[in-house]
């Protein structure tokens, strides 16, 4: 066997999948790269006629551990990220008596197959160290080629013979972002992993609504948003809440439709012809409160809306679908929880509450809304088709609000929302303020969750631009509230539903 110094260049191989390794061999012996490699993947080497360094015989450390501890050994590592034009680097790697390490082959162990064995399996399908070779070799791309999958042997082969027995820039690049993606999806199969099998009835969290109130959540059927969770730091009781809050907002909606969620209610939301448009125009509603919010989306997630939605900071985001490139962009938001509702349920059957001395069950307000559920009652009593469906979406946001609630809406976004307020005209006036703060539209229409007792309300808005409102009926004021818009030309429908939410 030929002595490591008689070698310039060297590529480490650790491979699971031993297919096409002796094309893989040919190339490398071709172009006088050396090898180096590890337990079973040298011995396969060795078998095939080529020449092969051990790690373990360089590093004078042997595999330990039932081979969990092969490769993570600093002379590995300082050969590998040392940076070639540093000469501080340079002059430390020459120190270690080390082969120069210039490319890294690893395919890590297939956890995926075992994920549904026992657990003692599925641990043991936890690449520790093949992770760690690809993203430092791929951090180092400048100087390290990166091969991840036995599919990119071909291409290795070409490039090499493209550039005279080294590899360019270009392709180093290429390879070392497909191993980042690779790492990537393969971390967030094993964390899928152990959330499915965690099956504990109730999960505990950090606190509840304040650090110093201890907090659970019982799954239902032995299922959780957990369960759902694909990526991000653990999620809290706040962050429950707000995506259970916001998922009943998404029911009422089937085209393209974004709410975004703070404190359990909307500050924005919109519904569009495309799920990219609607989420601009939901951030767009009130971008200053939506910082730090909940996210929630009734379609799939693509490169170019993650791209948009990393800009901006949320605690959570959710969705029925996210593309592997999708992922690949949010994933870099770490601590970013994604949610793949695709499976959780759409809407609940009951509400539940303690109080004291006693429990309240209620039927959720599932019922849909259409325009049968509208009467026009004023004079003005023509409604373009734009003006009617902003009626019914408004209602169907103004729906989920808690109470006081008062929503203001143009072309399906909403413009102010005035929440949880104890009189309904603090809640006009906060959604009139909001609206001011951001917009200039003029005809809005203002859908209310219960009749406007008195017109002081109403005052309000027609002097804000309002020409259209949709509220309730069943005041002893409801006339004089028709005699009121009929005066001023405001067009008014009542719907035949309240929709308080406490």
């Amino acid at each position: 066997m030929v002595t490591f110094q008689k070698l310039k260049s060297f590529a480490l191989i650790s491979v699971y999948s031993k297919k096409n390794i002796n094309t893989l061999c040919k190339v490398l012996k071709k172009n006088r790269i050396g090898i180096i490699s590890t337990g079973s993947t040298s011995r396969k080497i060795k078998s095939l006629g080529f020449d092969c360094f051990e790690i373990s015989d360089l590093t004078k450390f042997n595999e330990v551990l039932d081979g969990r501890v092969k490769t993570l050994h600093p002379k590995i590592y300082i050969s590998i990220l040392h940076d070639r034009k540093n000469s501080n680097h340079i002059n430390i790697f020459n120190k270690t008596r080390f082969p120069k390490i210039d490319y890294v082959i690893v395919n890590l162990y297939p956890f995926n197959k075992f994920a549904n064995n026992n657990h003692k399996d599925a641990i043991e399908m936890i690449d520790i160290g093949g992770s760690a070779l690809l993203r430092s070799s791929a951090k180092n791309y400048e100087n390290i080629t990166t091969i991840s999958s036995i599919n990119d042997y071909k291409l290795l082969k070409n490039n090499i013979e493209k550039n005279e027995g080294v590899t360019d820039l270009t392709f180093r690049k290429k390879m070392a972002k497909k191993a980042f993606g690779l790492t990537s999806k393969y971390d967030l199969d094993i964390h899928s992993w152990f959330i499915k099998n965690n099956n504990s009835k109730n999960i505990k969290l950090r606190y509840g609504e304040n650090p110093d109130q201890t907090a659970v959540l019982k799954k239902s059927k032995n299922q959780s948003f957990v369960d759902y969770q694909i990526q991000g730091k653990k999620i809290s009781y706040n962050n429950i809440l707000d995506v259970d809050s916001g998922l009943d907002f998404l029911s009422e909606f089937s085209e393209p439709t974004t709410v975004i969620i703070k404190h359990s209610n909307a500050c924005g939301v919109a519904s569009s012809k495309t799920i990219k448009n609607s989420f601009v125009n939901a951030l767009n509603c009130d971008k200053k409160s939506a910082f730090g919010g909940v996210i929630l989306l009734n379609k799939k997630i693509d490169k170019n809306l993650a791209k948009l939605i990393i800009k901006n900071f949320f605690e959570v985001l959710v969705s029925p679908g996210y593309t592997k490139e999708a992922i690949e962009i949010l994933c870099q938001r770490k601590n970013l929880i994604l949610i793949n509702s695709a499976k959780i349920p759409k809407v609940k059957k009951e509400i539940f509450r303690t109080v004291r001395m006693g429990s309240l069950l209620q039927k959720n307000n599932n019922f849909r809304i259409s325009k049968d559920n509208f009467k026009v009652v004023s004079k003005n009593n023509k409604l373009s088709k734009k003006e009617y469906d902003d009626v019914i979406f408004a209602f169907k946001v103004v729906k989920h609000i808690k109470s006081n609630g008062i929503v203001l809406v143009k072309n399906k976004k909403t413009l102010g929302i005035g929440a949880g307020q104890m009189s309904r005209y603090d809640a006009t006036k906060l959604a009139i303020m909001k609206y001011k703060e951001s917009f200039s539209l003029k005809n809005l229409v203002c859908a209310s969750d219960a009749f406007f007792p008195f017109v002081d309300s109403l005052k309000l808005l027609i002097r804000n631009n309002c020409k259209c409102i949709v509220e309730p009926s069943g005041s002893i004021n409801d006339q004089k509230v028709i005699d009121f818009v009929n005066k001023n030309k405001i067009k008014l429908i009542f719907s035949s539903k309240r929709v308080f939410k406490h």
